[in-house]
């Protein structure tokens, strides 16, 4: 089985979430792309068939990685999930992979999995014909009886199963068409397997490769997927990803007052000149978040000869920036910004300068950073004037 290729459920209703899981941001990103990015990223994963649903094939198409997209099959999910896994896998044979192509079937509602975990399945099916990622039982387990403690079961030998799950192209469709006849849907294709006699090795999951099922979830995984973020967190750029750096500068004038950061700083003497409210931090980052998406910079949205933005709140223009950005198929999912200048003194309200414009791009205020510096003296940021310095990342996804 030298080949390999994989199926991405995505075709659930999210009944118990109360929402489209599949669609759930977690730092910029839905909850589908993280294992669809992480399974794209496995040397030699030929073809990945993503199972979405019948009326959102579009939707899912247009947030793929561009570069990709090639490897990309979109596939109309069914009622059960069995029918769902089936139809990414005559996908996949009909898209030329082998009966014996080694097939990884993964849920999109797992996004924490790891590309380690996934070499792992695949190197145990290799040998094995079919395998499993398990995780131990922690919790004693009771039957419930009308709301009453029955019996405690003993957990010896009991594991949670995980995805991805594998087995050849050949024997999961046969497994699975199997348990259709028999008028069976099996949950997982494990069950399936070693219903028609297959040996399915456990190989050990991971705690991290959670589930979104109901509320609440989404808190745990964007907790589990934190140090993942890129660029802020020092991992570099996820798949799809693309950065940009914004600058701008601007000198202290008396009689204005000083907005920064989209922060008034009311006890300084003087404010930013400039057509706007000469808001430097904004705009350097505004210039970063049009850079990442290709879209230019700020003087080509916001020409400072046109009489509709003298006096515009950055605020404003920010929200519009990100508006474009989000129209061009991109979604900020983190910022940096340095501010230098003798005053105000940033460490005083750095927190509340982060949530202001995490706020304003719409994110979660870990990922944004802001913090400020001086020259010493020296040149316009010694105290004629205050820079500011930005980079933002953005990623393919609504």
């Amino acid at each position: 089985m030298s080949e390999l290729a994989a199926v991405l459920v995505a075709a659930g209703r999210s009944q118990r979430m109360g929402a489209d899981k599949a669609w759930i941001d977690l730092w910029g990103r839905p909850a589908w792309r993280w294992s669809a990015d992480t399974l794209l990223g496995i040397p030699g994963l030929e073809r990945l068939a993503l199972v979405v649903p019948p009326d959102s094939v579009v939707r899912f198409r247009n947030a793929l990685p561009k570069e990709s997209i090639d490897r990309c099959l979109l596939v109309a999910g069914g009622e059960e999930r069995s029918d769902s896994v089936l139809a990414g896998l005559e996908a996949l044979a009909t898209a030329g992979i082998s009966t014996g192509a080694l097939v990884l079937v993964h849920d999109a509602a797992r996004p924490g999995v790891t590309s380690e975990l996934i070499r792992a399945v695949a190197d145990a099916a290799r040998v094995t014909g079919a395998a499993i990622a398990v995780v131990p039982v922690a919790d004693t387990l009771k039957r419930v009886t009308d709301g009453r403690v029955d019996v405690t079961i003993d957990r010896s030998g009991l594991v949670g199963a995980q995805t991805p799950q594998a087995a050849s192209l050949g024997i999961l469709r046969a497994a699975l068409d199997a348990a259709r006849a028999r008028g069976e849907a099996p949950t997982d294709e494990a069950a399936a397997l070693a219903a028609i006699g297959v040996p399915v090795a456990a190989v050990p999951g991971d705690l991290v490769n959670a589930k979104l099922t109901g509320p609440g979830d989404e808190e745990v995984l964007r907790a589990i997927l934190r140090p993942r973020v890129a660029p802020l967190a020092g991992g570099g750029l996820t798949a799809g990803a693309r950065s940009g750096i914004g600058f701008d500068a601007h000198r202290l004038e008396s009689g204005r007052p000083l907005l920064l950061g989209g922060v008034s700083w009311p006890d300084e003497p003087r404010g930013l000149g400039g057509h706007s409210d000469g808001d430097v931090a904004l705009h350097a980052i505004i210039d970063a978040l049009l850079g990442a998406a290709g879209l230019g910079d700020i003087g080509g949205f916001f020409p400072d000869d046109d009489a509709a933005w003298a006096g515009a709140h950055s605020a404003d223009l920010l929200r519009k920036a990100v508006g474009a950005v989000r129209d061009a198929g991109w979604t900020p999912t983190g910022v940096d910004c340095v501010i230098a200048g003798e005053r105000p003194r940033i460490d005083a309200r750095r927190e509340e300068l982060e949530a202001r414009i995490a706020e304003l791009i719409g994110l979660p205020s870990e990922a944004v950073s802001a913090k400020g510096t001086t020259s010493d003296g020296l040149g316009l940021t010694g105290g004629e004037g205050i820079a500011a310095w930005a980079v933002a990342v953005v990623a393919r996804g609504s």
